[in-house]
Order: C-alpha cells, then sequence, then structure tokens
C-alpha cells in the first residue's frame, strides 16, 4: 500500500480532531487539529476549528494567533479580519480591532451594516477618531435606508456623536429622524430640548423639555434643564420652581441647591441663597 499523501495525513487528523470535539475530548481534538496543520500548514479548516475551540475557552491570544495566520494565507479575504476584530475587541486591543475592522472594509466596502456599527462604537472609545465614528455611522443608515423596518439607535448613536463634535444642528436632524421611528421616547426630547438650547433657540429647548415631561412626569433631568433655559432668560422664580422638582424627584442631587443658591443670590436674596449652598455641601 502506497504511503498517504501529506494532504490525506492532513484531512485524517482533521477528521479526527472533529470526531474528539464531538466526544468531548477538546484537548485531545486541539492536538489533532495542531497535527493536521502541521502536516500542511495552509489547511485553513482545522485553523478554523482552533480558533473556534479557543474562542470557546475564552483563550482570546491563542484564537487571535488562528486569525492571523489565516489573514496570512488569505489576505484578500475580509472574515478574517472581521474575526480577528472581534477577539482582539475581548482583549480590549481597541487599536488591533480598529486596524483589523479598517482592512476588511477596505477589502469588501459593502459588507453588512452591523459591521459599520461595531466599527464606529469602537471608534468612540477613540477620542481622535470621532469624526471616522460619524462617517461609519452615516454609512449604516444609509445601508438600512430600504428597509421597511428601521432602528431609531443608530440615529441617536449619530446624534450623540455629532454632538460630541459640537455639530448640533445635525445632531438635531438626527435626533429628529429617531424620533419619527421612536415618537414616546422622553430621552430623545431631551437632548433635542439641549441642542436647541446650545443654539439658543430657548423657545424650542422649552418646548422639548415640556414634551419630555409630559412623557415622563418624574423626569428629573429634563426639569433641571428646562431650569436651566428659564434661568438664561431671566425668568428667575419659574426656573426655581423646575429645581424645586427636580430636587423632589431626586432628592440627593445636591449641585442644583447650588442653582437655586446663584439665582436667590442675584435676587439679592444672601440668607436663602446661603441656605442653599449649606444644602449643596451636605452629605
Amino acid at each position: 500500500m502506497p504511503p498517504q499523501k501529506p494532504i490525506e495525513r492532513a484531512k485524517a487528523n482533521f477528521n479526527q480532531g472533529n470526531e474528539l470535539k464531538e466526544q468531548g475530548m477538546v484537548a485531545e481534538s486541539i492536538e489533532s487539529y495542531q497535527k493536521a496543520i502541521q502536516i500542511k500548514p495552509d489547511y485553513i479548516q482545522p485553523l478554523l476549528k482552533l480558533a473556534a475551540i479557543y474562542e470557546e475557552q475564552e483563550n482570546w491570544a491563542e484564537a487571535a494567533k488562528c486569525y492571523q495566520r489565516m489573514i496570512g494565507l488569505k489576505p484578500e479575504n475580509p472574515n478574517g479580519y472581521l474575526n480577528l476584530a472581534r477577539v482582539l475587541r475581548k482583549q480590549n486591543n481597541i487599536y488591533g480591532a480598529l486596524s483589523a475592522y479598517k482592512q476588511a472594509l477596505e477589502i469588501k466596502p459593502d459588507l453588512p451594516a452591523r459591521i459599520y456599527k461595531q466599527y464606529g462604537d469602537l471608534l468612540l472609545k477613540k477620542q481622535d477618531s470621532i469624526t471616522l465614528a460619524v462617517a461609519a455611522y452615516k454609512k449604516v443608515i444609509e445601508a438600512e435606508e430600504s428597509k421597511p423596518e428601521k432602528s431609531a439607535g443608530v440615529y441617536i448613536k449619530l446624534a450623540d456623536t455629532l454632538v460630541k463634535q459640537k455639530n448640533f444642528e445635525e445632531a438635531i436632524y438626527y435626533y429628529q429622524q429617531a424620533l419619527a421611528l421612536n415618537p414616546e421616547n422622553e430621552r430623545l426630547y431631551l437632548a433635542l430640548g439641549n441642542n436647541y438650547a446650545q443654539q439658543e433657540k430657548f423657545k424650542e429647548a422649552i418646548g422639548n423639555y415640556q414634551k419630555a415631561i409630559e412623557l415622563k412626569a418624574d423626569y428629573d433631568n429634563a426639569y433641571k434643564s428646562l431650569g436651566n433655559v428659564l434661568r438664561q432668560q431671566g425668568q428667575f422664580d419659574d426656573a426655581i420652581k423646575c429645581y424645586q422638582k427636580a430636587l423632589e424627584i431626586k432628592p440627593d442631587a445636591k449641585g442644583i441647591y447650588r442653582l437655586i443658591g446663584d439665582i436667590l443670590l442675584t435676587q439679592g436674596k444672601e440668607a436663602e441663597a446661603l441656605q442653599c449652598y449649606r444644602k449643596a455641601l451636605e452629605n
């Protein structure tokens, strides 16, 4: 009987590894997959199996090595980079994961929207990559535009990211898009109010804060934000009422006493202001 060819021996070890894995003999299956790779170094299937086992074991470093080796064998396959990005994220290797995502997207720009979202979410972890995150989220929206059912989540992510850039006007547009999909979300009205306030469009800000409070009567942040805008407009008594309501809802928000104290001081009520400042400092 002629000796087996390398590919046949490699396949035999690969098949043995599969059988051992099914029997729960994980350590032995790893040995069989490794033997298959030693015999045929460009054998992708046992590398995939090994990577899956290492991921199950949360052995991210070894899983990453498998995916890096696969990338070396098939550098034009975006899946290798995406798999590598996933395990590098598990290691909190943000820069490495971002590089892997970038490679995958350069190879195949029409990857699913969820990949662009994952990329955008990771970019937000780097303060100097906010512009790239905005572009990634816009790509998600573009990809999902034709879908009959769209999620408000990515619009909110994009708007929140635009706020970090202080691009309040464009953020308002995307919050409004999110509201069209989720009109009962009080948090969106609060965000809209905050963005209008940044642009000193106080009438619009007040309207959105009031809508947020209509949807959630105990929304302390909306009362506080409404109080801030009313104070800016010189409506001090109404502002104090809003601050007091926020404190009623959240008594441990001691910083609000300082805001009330500032108004009282402006009104010449020094003794009352001092009491508020003391309450702000209480433990």
